[in-house]
């Protein structure tokens, strides 16, 4: 997907917000400042280099430094050396609140736009460019910012020149040629289809309006309207361009495996751009609502009834409050012991915290939001307890500060494992001229008191002073094998395996910070085969504590220690992945054994988590995975229906599930693989070796793959009815494998030139060229011995400005094309070495971060190369050959395809006779 439309960028729970703030002063660090270029060797002469001043050298945690520097055409630049991805970000400070109404979406089309063609760079050059380096790009618009990045772990020599080469062409020198423009309107349009299907967007859009009395004719303050964008103009687009893109306007951040001077002196090469302000830009006036007001939506886009409070919070540039925003959500909803949570659980329903830079002034507000979703019986109910919650918060100063303030150490401390997490908090902090979270975020905690927390809620939080918005769902009846002829992701001296003598698998890694995580999981080799919806209550049951101590009991306690545990029931297993500081490590680990040796299965726990499963089936939207997964994996657990769950659930008993459970322990294998600072803490390995080897006896641990493969034996297929714009198509192959790393590596690498990005085949023929869809992409997933490749697309058929229902026909056509040419034609070598580096890319990346490599080191443990898999991958992907992709694709879409098919009744019936000859 080349971008996301980004309003609460990673805020479903506010233990996911970057947030970002000031550094008030601007400090030297003694040196002389350079107000010139040292000189350039040969390389460096294309451009004339622009003169930057060091404006400051910042203490970051964890021994890392930014330095920071200003252009002379007054571009601001941040450069964070550190292990790990290379992330270049451009944050630049306009959004949709900018924006005249006519002109609304304007910000997000030439975001659009930006990718399609600049100085020295035809229209498909940038993308071409970016994946022969295998780098990830992408690009995000919101209410107060548009940000742009490229990111790579620089596998090349030249990689860091080329993307910021890349990087400043696209954002200072865009073309805006006539045909690209028109081009993309189409694609723009898709892309707000989508939007308006969507009923969470739905609520978010009538909330922001409601509390800050926005008038729009857009139903979309972001993506504006399919009107807007088609009636845009050349000079339009040029116009607002040149007065919001302007250097002093923009700041770039890097972030990764640089050399502090070298990145200035390619900066300042490359980026020269003079656009400066030529009149008044538009500043949205944000007046706060004096009186709570309510919005009642009826939709048939939802099955759900949705809930969102939305509230003026403080000031961009406001620190304290930010942070203080931060424990409050997690008094209200973060873990178990949210108060919320609790309140929330008799309705099966539960909810999170949002906020948002709304405008791009340090004085304008934030946008704060609480979320929840619920059905229609216990709506009101669930929205008084939301109301109930925040307002307690006032007076009830009974919850723990000071786990509160340990937890967001701790997330904080997982930010700063990532080259991402680092740059979007400064970048958006500089964007605020505002950087103290990044250097004094400690104190400020520190300094944080419960009497804070009631007068932010007082000021902040007013409920006299909210938005309200409810979306209801509209009520409908239901609608009648093998083929195969650098760098490293995991340090090898890092990892160590071993078998205690219970027969527990166990393996180490180094973690880089104080951070520790594990994952452990008990599998049995085969599942018991009972009532499919046992496992799934049982999973829920693991939630709630243990029979010593019920779940609010339970998760208060690790609540206070700063532990996180997650748990989770496979078909045949039960797993826990936990996160806490070094020193809380056996806590965390003792308290997940207890979970899984005395799981808390009582008749309260029972009927209570069948409940919640009722709540939550019944809710579910529609997808055309729904029917597809069914005729796939007829028989086994991957193909159970919806609707045969909640059959399931009807005559489900708690023996049931305590036959569920004892199976899983009295035929099963345990690993745990565990991240942590051990050689720091020698002795923190020994306490976690006692603890496991006190365990009972498991059976031995192997790696096997079960033999579940069943072919499709004909064409096939699979339509589902739905009321959105948007048709949802998939074509499904699926085939026989034996996990040979080789083939997966091929089949990947054939993904990755089909549909698995952005410059794919599919992608720019069915999105750019022929401009069916906004979404389109193939994927492929394994399952047992079974393997499935999915071509999938979004395409709008009832909206005649964007799309009709000839898409369907147009969409599975351009897919069968594609796939008989590369069974035909043997793929390039130049589109096989970008598939590489991308594939090198994103498998390095998912490797960043010790929270991450502990997840696929234990996946790793599945698998017959052990846990150093990654690096095996990293040395196979050279080897792969043109003949290996080509054998691939003739090996999988020799196979008989089923298609799976959600849209309108009236597109199923105008292509009624299309897709009854694909069976033949």
């Amino acid at each position: 997907m080349l971008d996301r439309i980004e309003k609460n960028v990673g805020l479903n729970n506010s233990s996911q917000k970057f947030a970002v703030q000031q550094n008030k002063s601007n400090v030297s660090d003694g040196r002389p400042q350079r107000t010139s270029l040292p000189s350039f060797t040969a390389d460096y002469n294309v451009k004339v280099p622009m003169t930057y001043l060091k404006t400051a050298e910042l203490e970051l945690p964890y021994d890392l430094k930014a330095y920071c520097y200003k252009l002379a055409n007054g571009q601001r630049i941040v450069i964070v050396p550190k292990e790990g991805e290379t992330v270049l970000k451009t944050y630049v400070g306009t959004g949709s609140m900018n924006e005249p109404d006519h002109l609304r979406g304007i910000s997000h089309y030439i975001e659009h736009n930006l990718f399609n063609g600049s100085e020295g760079l035809e229209s498909d050059e940038f993308f071409k460019t970016v994946a022969k380096m295998g780098a990830y790009t992408n690009a995000s618009t919101g209410f107060a910012i548009t940000d742009y990045v490229i990111s790579s772990n620089l596998l090349n020599k030249n990689d860091l020149e080329n993307e910021i080469r890349l990087h400043a062409s696209m954002l200072e020198s865009p073309k805006f040629s006539q045909e690209m423009l028109n081009k993309e309107k189409g694609i723009v349009n898709s892309e707000i289809n989508m939007c308006e299907d969507n009923a969470y967007n739905m609520a978010d859009n009538i909330t922001v309006k409601n509390l800050f009395n926005i008038k729009s004719s857009s139903k979309d303050l972001i993506a504006g309207s399919t009107d807007n964008i088609t009636n845009l103009t050349r000079e339009d687009v040029v116009d607002y361009y040149n007065n919001n893109y302007y250097p002093a306007n923009m700041v770039t951040v890097i972030t990764g495996e640089v050399n502090e001077d070298e990145a200035i002196r390619l900066i300042s090469k490359y980026f020269s751009g003079t656009n400066k302000v030529t009149h008044p830009r538009k500043f949205q006036e944000f007046k706060p609502v004096e009186k709570t007001v309510r919005e009642d939506i009826v939709t048939d886009k939802t099955k759900s009834t949705l809930i969102k409070i939305g509230f003026a919070g403080p000031a961009n540039n406001d620190v304290k409050n930010s942070i203080c925003f931060d424990l409050v959500a997690d008094i209200l909803a973060e873990g178990y012991n949210g108060k919320l949570t609790k309140a929330l659980k008799p309705y099966y329903a539960s909810a999170n915290f949002g906020i948002d830079k709304i405008g791009c002034r340090p004085q304008d507000p934030h946008y704060i939001t609480c979320n929840a979703e619920t059905n229609e019986e216990n709506c009101e109910k669930v929205l008084q307890e939301m109301f109930n919650q925040i307002h307690s918060i006032i007076k009830d100063g009974s919850y723990d500060i000071e786990s509160l303030k340990k937890n967001r150490r701790n997330f904080r401390a997982e930010l700063f494992d990532t080259s991402i997490g680092i740059n979007y908090l400064l970048g958006r902090g500089m964007l605020n001229g505002n950087l103290d979270e990044a250097t004094n975020y400690d104190n400020i905690l520190a300094s944080i008191t419960k009497e804070d927390l009631s007068n932010f809620v007082k000021e902040y939080m007013n409920l006299n002073k909210a938005a309200v918005t409810v979306i209801h769902p509209k009520t409908q009846p239901s609608p009648d094998v093998s083929f195969t002829g650098a760098r490293q992701a995991i340090k090898e001296n890092n990892v160590a395996r071993y078998r205690a003598v219970n027969n527990f698998e166990i393996l180490t890694n180094e973690s880089a910070t104080n951070m520790s995580f594990f994952s452990l999981c008990f599998d049995a080799e085969n599942e018991l085969g009972n009532n499919p919806a046992a496992i799934l209550v049982l999973s829920k049951i693991l939630k709630e504590g243990s029979l010593m101590r019920n779940g609010e009991k339970f998760n208060e306690d690790i609540s206070k220690q700063g532990i996180v545990l997650s748990t989770d029931c496979g078909n045949r297993s039960m797993s826990v992945c936990a996160k806490c500081a070094s020193q809380d490590l056996n806590a965390a680990l003792n308290s997940a054994l207890e979970v899984l040796y005395n799981p808390n299965i009582t008749p309260e726990s029972f009927e209570y988590a069948k409940k919640h499963f009722e709540e939550v089936y019944s809710k579910l939207p529609k997808s055309p995975q729904d029917k597809l997964e069914q005729e796939l994996f007829k028989g086994l657990p991957f193909g159970i229906s919806k609707e045969e769950i909640l059959e399931g659930l009807k005559v489900l008993t708690i023996d049931d599930v305590k036959n569920s459970y004892n199976h899983i322990m009295q035929n099963c294998n345990a690993n745990i693989t565990i991240s942590a600072p051990f050689a720091k803490n020698p002795a923190l390995k020994n306490e976690i070796f006692n603890t496991l080897s006190s365990l009972p006896k498991v059976k031995s641990f192997g790696v096997y793959v079960k033999n579940t493969y069943k072919p499709v034996e004909h064409t096939k297929v699979l339509t589902d009815t739905d009321t959105k714009e948007q048709a949802e198509i998939v074509e499904a192959f699926k085939f026989k494998t034996n996990r040979n790393l080789k083939d997966d590596v091929a089949v990947t690498l054939l993904n990755s030139i089909l549909g698995g990005g952005s410059n794919s085949r599919l992608f720019n023929d069915l999105r750019e060229k022929q401009q069916l869809a906004y979404h389109v992409c193939s994927g492929v997933r394994y399952l047992d011995d079974s393997g499935v490749f999915s071509l999938k697309i979004g395409t709008t058929t009832e909206n005649t400005s964007v799309g009709d229902f000839k898409n369907v026909q147009k969409s599975i056509e351009g897919f069968n094309k594609h796939i008989q040419k590369i069974m035909s034609e043997k793929v390039t070598q130049e589109e096989l070495d970008s598939a590489k580096l991308d594939y090198k890319n994103c498998l390095l990346t998912d490797y960043e971060t010790t929270s991450s490599k502990n997840i696929n080191l234990a996946y790793s443990l599945s698998s017959v190369y052990g846990p150093l898999k990654a690096n095996e991958i990293l040395k196979i992907i050279d080897q792969i050959t043109v003949d290996d992709i080509y054998n691939a694709a003739n090996y999988i879409f020799k196979n008989k395809p089923v298609y799976s098919i959600l849209a309108t009744e009236n597109t199923l019936k105008a292509n009624e006779e299309y897709l009854k000859n694909l069976e033949k």
